[in-house]
Order: C-alpha cells, then sequence, then structure tokens
C-alpha cells in the first residue's frame, strides 16, 4: 500500500500542473484555468457519494485495481483529445477515479493503524503522498510540457502503481456494510476537523491549479513555475510526520489552529519577496507544510471517533467537503490574481486565520480534539 500511494502521487503531481501550463499555453486566462482545475475536484466529489457502496459490493483492492486501470485509460486518452472542453470531461473522469483510490486508501490505512500510533501512521501515509506529488512536477523537467510523452509517462506511473497493488489483494481490511451517517452529522460531531477538510481542498486545489500561474506570471519559465507546486508539496512531506508525531502527544484541534496561524502569516508574507527568490521558496515550503495538517489531522481525529463501514463513511464524507472546498477555491482565487499576481497568496491567508479563530472558540466543545 505504502509503494502504492507514492507513485500514485507522483501522477497526482505530474498532471496537475501539466494541464495548467498547457492550458496557459493556449492563451487561457487564470479564471478560465481555475475553473477547469475545478472540474477534476468535482469529480472527487461526486465519486465520494459512491465509493462506501462500491468497497462494500466490489472489495476494497479490487475496486482500487479497476480504478487505476480506468486511470491508465483516461491519461492515455489527454493527448488524443486536444481542447479545453473535451479536458474538461477527461479531467471530470480523472478527478472521479482519483477520488474511489484516496477514499479506499485512507480507510485501509486507518482500518489498521493502531489507535496510540495512529498520528504516525497516518504522518507516514501523508509523507510518502506528500513526497509522490512533488516528483510529479520534477518529471516534467525530464518529459517536457509538449506532446504525448508527459501523459503517456501519468500511464505508465498508473501501471507500476497497479502492479505492486496486485501483489497485495488479501491484505485489505473488509468492508462489511455500508453505515453512513449524514455530512451535516459528521459535521455537528467533529466540526473543527470538516472545517479544516473543507478549507484544505480550497487552498489545496487553487495552489495546485494556480501556482504554476503565479510563478509565470513572476516571469518565471514554465519549469520554473511548476517548480513552486513541488516546493509547496516538499513542505507538506516535511512536516506530515511530525504533524503527526505531535497529534499522539498533544491536542489536535489546538494544533491545527496553529497550522493555520502559521500559513496565515507565511502567505501574508509573500509579497514582501522578490521574484522566485529564496525567501519566496521559504514561504511557500513553510505554507505547504502547514496546510497539509489541515487533512492529515482531521483523517486522525476521524480514525479516533470512527470506525469500521462507518469510517469508510466518514472518509467519503469528508472527499464531499474537500470537493466542495476545491470546486469554489480556485474559481473564485483565480480572480484574486487580475491585478496582482500576489493577491492568490493574500486571499488565501483569510481563510485559514478564520479557522484559526474557528478552533480557538470551539476548543472546549468537541469531542476527541474534533
Amino acid at each position: 500500500m505504502i509503494s502504492v500511494i507514492m507513485v500514485f502521487g507522483i501522477t497526482l503531481g505530474l498532471t496537475i500542473p501539466l494541464i495548467a501550463i498547457v492550458l496557459d499555453g493556449q492563451g487561457h486566462s487564470s479564471v478560465a484555468i481555475g475553473l477547469h482545475a475545478s472540474t477534476q475536484f468535482l469529480g472527487i466529489m461526486l465519486a465520494a457519494l459512491i465509493t462506501p457502496r462500491l468497497l462494500v459490493a466490489v472489495g476494497t483492492s479490487r475496486l482500487m485495481v479497476l480504478s487505476m486501470v480506468a486511470m491508465m485509460l483516461i491519461f492515455c486518452a489527454f493527448p488524443f483529445f486536444m481542447g479545453f472542453v473535451p479536458w474538461l470531461l477527461l479531467r471530470l473522469l480523472l478527478g472521479g477515479v482519483e477520488g474511489i483510490i484516496f477514499i479506499s486508501a485512507e480507510t485501509w490505512i486507518s482500518q489498521v493503524a493502531p489507535s496510540a500510533r495512529r498520528g504516525r501512521v497516518i504522518g507516514i501515509y501523508g509523507t510518502l503522498l506528500a513526497g509522490g506529488i512533488a516528483a510529479g512536477p520534477l518529471l516534467l523537467e525530464l518529459t517536457g510540457v509538449e506532446g504525448v510523452i508527459p501523459f503517456l509517462t501519468g500511464a505508465v506511473l498508473t501501471f507500476v502503481s497497479l502492479s505492486i497493488l496486485l501483489f497485495a489483494p488479501h491484505v485489505a481490511p473488509s468492508i462489511r456494510d455500508a453505515t453512513r451517517r449524514s455530512p451535516w452529522t459528521i459535521a455537528k460531531t467533529v466540526p473543527i476537523a470538516v472545517a479544516s477538510v473543507m478549507l484544505f481542498g480550497f487552498l489545496d486545489a487553487a495552489a495546485f491549479g494556480l501556482l504554476p500561474i503565479y510563478g509565470l506570471a513572476l516571469n518565471s519559465s514554465p519549469i520554473e513555475a511548476a517548480r513552486l507546486v513541488t516546493v509547496l508539496v516538499l513542505g507538506g512531506m516535511a512536516f506530515q510526520y511530525p504533524l503527526g508525531w505531535l497529534a499522539d502527544h498533544i491536542d489536535r484541534q489546538r494544533l491545527i489552529a496553529g497550522c493555520a496561524t502559521v500559513a496565515a502569516f507565511a502567505m501574508l508574507l509573500t509579497p514582501l519577496t522578490s521574484n522566485l527568490s529564496i525567501a519566496l521558496y521559504g514561504l511557500i515550503f513553510t505554507t505547504g507544510g502547514m496546510i497539509s495538517g489541515f487533512w492529515t489531522l482531521p483523517l486522525i481525529i476521524f480514525g479516533e471517533n470512527f470506525k469500521g463501514s462507518e469510517l469508510a463513511s466518514v472518509n467519503s464524507t469528508a472527499a464531499v467537503f474537500y470537493g466542495m472546498g476545491s470546486i469554489v477555491g480556485p474559481s473564485v482565487l483565480g480572480l484574486t490574481m487580475i491585478d496582482s499576481p500576489h493577491g492568490l497568496m493574500v486571499a488565501m491567508a483569510g481563510p485559514c486565520i478564520g479557522l484559526a479563530f474557528f478552533a480557538i472558540v470551539r476548543y472546549p466543545k468537541s469531542p476527541s480534539s474534533a
């Protein structure tokens, strides 16, 4: 499973900046590119609605295998159906299979992780996923951003991930029934975790879809612009295990508030740096590390508060909340770059401040550090 997640992360990190750069080269605006990126996350949200039942009907490992086969076919289709509108449909389908894989993997890991070390186990999972995502944009330096090669590279990497998974069907936990809680019930039970997941979707989708455009607006080359995504994800990779370790030892809600506060300060400082300077890279690295906690820490909270098939349902609902945030994020934040590219980072800081305040106010009321 660990190897599967890392290789899967590489394919994800490869495609999002690749598509953004190709669309920018075709003359599309940052708003249009942001809307385009939202389609992929809409697919994740829609897939989340059916994944718990698919896990029961098909089985965890078999469902992941079928999803990866579909993912390979979608990658192969991109070079042969060029255009803004055809790629909208392909991105919707790609997001759907990505959502199924994510929910299946996270339910698998949350079920087998021991309670006393859940934070560290999920931290390792997040580290490897982030490492794969960080490696994706670096691959663009080898494949380039033109022609069929980058997309076929994604298909080959998906095949590698699929091959690894085929050797581990017997270790996947079984999901016996599709117990579901309403999203509203989950939000009332663990409100800070739900708000954190939604904000992660909002910021993550915007950063992946628009950071390359932010870099291009600072007069960087396409490869240098894609590297900004790598720096962001490397920050997430570096902080995953430390955040998981801290979550096993201190209150998780205070930890979410701390991550939100530091992320907001880092984003607000970016306009003060020179174009693509070491200081800018450092601030984006820190931002990536802090906002990664908006997903890792809720996963730990969900695993603590829900079990078995209910956990699969909750992880699926979390993906819906993530999808809601990620659909809005690129579209709204793309507008903030019209007057100045730095508007992106400043606008991203606002909801982080809001989450920190919400977490502090709700602190005495949430169960299990929710």
